[in-house]
């Protein structure tokens, strides 16, 4: 060979190994900060390069080491499984990656054949696709739907339990219907409150106003808020929420708030042994107080259905100047 033709090779390799760089240097730059990594196993599935390696990690971490000091277990018999078949038969094989650290990230990997110019098989190529976010936010989604359905059957049941007890009160068909049509809105207000929030709970005072707005909005200036506005918990706020439909209603027809100048005091504070917090409705009024003779829906959500849900207790005070309830809940009924 001559000089000439060698030196002609020698500039044709410089050439070539320019154009390499150049041509890493372009895909280093393309996969910066995007959420792609790219790495070559030779057949003895050693990793031989890698781009843009997994937050927290480092090329040098990957480079000439196998699956088995980088991966979990786990993920060693999934990687060398797919490794096997693309090496047998030379197709793609795609499968879903976790690699564990200070916080688990988990990667869409498909793993294809590297070839020599002759179709030979010389290793494997995979590429990584972070589905980190992805994967998070499916795990939320099925609290949510956990939660839901949770959240259903229990609706399901307070609804299921105020047709029955309304039906047991009621006179009439047109009087069922009435007042159990109260009753759901009634829930559905509080539900209301509660979606305001997040479902993460409901301020007292919220349900408060929001109950009596319903039917009275125009007595709300009667109606007088003291102590703390406590955030109760999503259960305790739909039968507080159930308490106060029976109270406005109630004050409505025959309490404080059927007579011009009657007057409702609301107050929510902390019992004395700070284990537990106690509302109180209290009405001043004119109007004539008579105890119910018989043991209506009302009285019993006042004295047993709602103190029962909240783990409470209640007192119903019919006295001559105005009806007045206390509803004593523990603690752990209110978001801390």
């Amino acid at each position: 060979m001559s000089a000439n033709e060698q030196n002609d090779i020698r500039l044709s390799d410089d050439a070539s190994s320019v154009a390499l760089q150049a041509s890493w240097l372009r895909c280093e730059t393309a996969l910066q900060d995007s959420r792609i990594t790219i790495f070559a196993q030779d057949l003895d599935g050693i990793y031989t390069w890698i781009f843009n390696a997994p937050p927290g990690l480092e090329p040098s971490d990957y480079i000439g080491k196998r699956d088995r000091e980088i991966l979990s277990p786990a993920m060693v018999d999934l990687v060398q499984s797919a490794r096997e078949a693309v090496l047998a038969t030379g197709e793609t094989r795609e499968y879903e990656l976790q690699l564990d650290g200070e916080r688990t990230r988990w990667f869409d990997a498909s793993a294809r054949a590297e070839r020599a110019p002759g179709g030979t098989i010389t290793g494997i190529v995979t590429s990584l696709i972070d589905i980190t976010d992805r994967k998070v936010q499916e795990e939320h989604l099925r609290i949510l739907l956990r939660e839901l359905a949770h959240r259903s059957k229990n609706l399901l049941a307070v609804i299921q339990g105020i047709a029955r007890q309304t039906a047991e009160s009621a006179s009439s068909t047109s009087q069922f219907v009435s007042r159990f049509n109260g009753r759901i809105y009634s829930l559905s207000r509080a539900h209301d409150v509660l979606t305001d929030a997040d479902w993460r709970g409901a301020r007292i005072f919220d349900l408060v106003r929001s109950q009596i707005a319903l039917y009275a909005e125009q007595r709300l200036s009667s109606v007088f808020l003291e102590g703390e506005n406590g955030f109760l918990r999503p259960n305790a706020a739909q039968y507080i929420g159930l308490a106060l439909h029976e109270l406005t209603t109630n004050a409505i027809k025959y309490g404080a708030l059927s007579t011009p100048q009657g007057r409702i005091t609301v107050r929510f504070e902390k019992c004395d042994s700070g284990a537990s917090y106690r509302f109180s409705w209290i009405e001043e009024s004119s109007a004539v107080v008579r105890e119910p003779k018989g043991r209506s829906f009302g009285l019993m959500m006042l004295g047993e259905v709602v103190p029962t849900s909240v783990s409470g207790s209640a007192r119903l005070v019919f006295a001559e100047t105005g009806l007045s309830y206390e509803l004593d809940i523990p603690k752990a009924q209110l978001v801390p």
